[in-house]
C-alpha cells in the first residue's frame, strides 16, 4: 500500500471514532445508558415528577413525604409483600389482579442494575424482584406518583431502597 492510501484509511478510523464517542455522549446528555443503571427523579407529593428519557426499567424516585421508592420507567411505584419470600411470589390470582406484577421487559433484560433480578413465578412467566422480594403494582394507582397500596393490610410496601 502507498501512504496515501494508509493515511486515508487512517483519517476514516479517526472520524469513525469519532462519532461513536459523539454518539455516546449526547446519550449521555439525555440521560440514555447503552448499559442499565438505576435513575434517579424527585418529585413532591403536589407536584408533577420529572421527565427522564428512560434508559432501563427501574428508576429511585424521592416523595416530599415518603423519601426514595422505585418506581417503573413512567413513574408508577413498586411494592413488596410481606407473604412472598426470596425468589418466590406468593401473590397470584384475586391477588395478582389486585396487584399485578411487574414484568415489563423482564424476560429481555441482559444486564440489570445492582439489587434487580428477574425470578421465575410458578406459572413459568417472569418477574422483577428487588433484592430477590418480587415486584407488584397496586391496581388502584392510575398515574406516576401514585402511592395508595402503600401499607395496605400491613403486609403491603413501597420499595425503599
Amino acid at each position: 500500500m502507498n501512504k496515501a492510501v494508509i493515511i486515508g484509511i487512517i483519517i476514516i478510523l479517526v472520524l469513525a471514532a469519532g462519532t461513536y464517542i459523539e454518539r455516546h455522549k449526547i446519550k449521555s446528555m439525555l440521560g440514555m445508558s447503552p448499559t442499565p443503571q438505576m435513575q434517579t427523579q424527585s418529585k413532591t407529593s403536589n407536584s408533577s415528577s420529572s421527565v427522564m428519557a428512560p434508559s432501563n426499567n427501574i428508576y429511585m424516585t424521592k416523595d416530599s413525604s415518603k423519601g426514595k421508592y422505585l418506581t417503573d420507567f413512567q413513574g408508577m411505584t413498586l411494592y413488596t409483600y410481606d407473604k412472598d419470600t426470596k425468589n418466590v411470589s406468593n401473590c397470584s390470582g384475586q391477588c395478582a389482579k389486585i396487584w399485578p406484577i411487574y414484568t415489563s421487559g423482564a424476560t429481555a433484560e441482559k444486564m440489570l442494575p445492582t439489587n434487580i433480578t428477574v425470578i421465575t413465578r410458578s406459572d413459568g412467566s417472569k418477574q422483577f424482584a428487588w433484592k430477590g422480594m418480587p415486584l407488584y403494582y397496586y391496581a388502584q394507582d392510575k398515574k406516576a406518583g401514585d402511592m395508595s397500596g402503600d401499607g395496605i393490610g400491613g403486609v403491603w410496601h413501597i420499595v425503599k431502597p
